[in-house]
């Protein structure tokens, strides 16, 4: 049998989505310690400084210093919106493990049968990927999740 080509763009596939499954892990990873780094200590030097603040007159000074490292902290949050970012990582990774997945698939099925890899199953797995790099990976796994639910349920069913 000749080299299956498109069986090696498959296979290359699919470890460039193992490869961004993992790199997405450890984004996700990264804005989730930098929302609690930012947060925790926020929420902390709010409550210290509004207690600072009520403990006495002479206070006053430290207690607005506090409250506006505080304040900072917290626009720090708001602007870099690292809980968006966490939740976007997560859905990439989810997409990529769920095309890799699609991908080892078809390699065995083309295997099994001792046949190459349909180009036409080539582009969608392109077009999945295509999905993933426009930020439309909730779209992809929901696809992809109706496509096994609808295989599993069979033609007669």
């Amino acid at each position: 049998m000749a080299e299956d080509v498109v069986g090696s763009r498959v296979a290359e596939l699919r470890a460039e989505c193992v490869e961004q499954a993992h790199k997405d892990r450890v984004r996700r990873e990264f804005w989730r310690v930098t929302h609690a780094l930012l947060g925790l200590p926020a929420a902390v030097l709010a409550g210290v400084s509004g207690a600072t603040g009520l403990s006495s007159a002479d206070a006053r000074i430290p207690a607005a210093v506090l409250a506006l490292v505080s304040g900072g902290l917290t626009a720090a949050i708001a602007f870099l919106k690292p809980d968006v970012h966490q939740r976007a990582a997560h859905a990439r990774r989810r997409a990529y493990l769920a095309l890799e997945v699609e991908a080892r698939f078809a390699l065995t099925q083309a295997a099994s049968r001792d046949e190459p890899v349909p180009l036409a199953l080539y582009r969608d797995l392109l077009e999945r990927r295509r999905m993933i790099i426009a930020g439309q990976a909730d779209e992809l796994v929901q696809q992809i999740e109706v496509g096994r639910a609808s295989a599993d349920a069979g033609p007669g069913e």
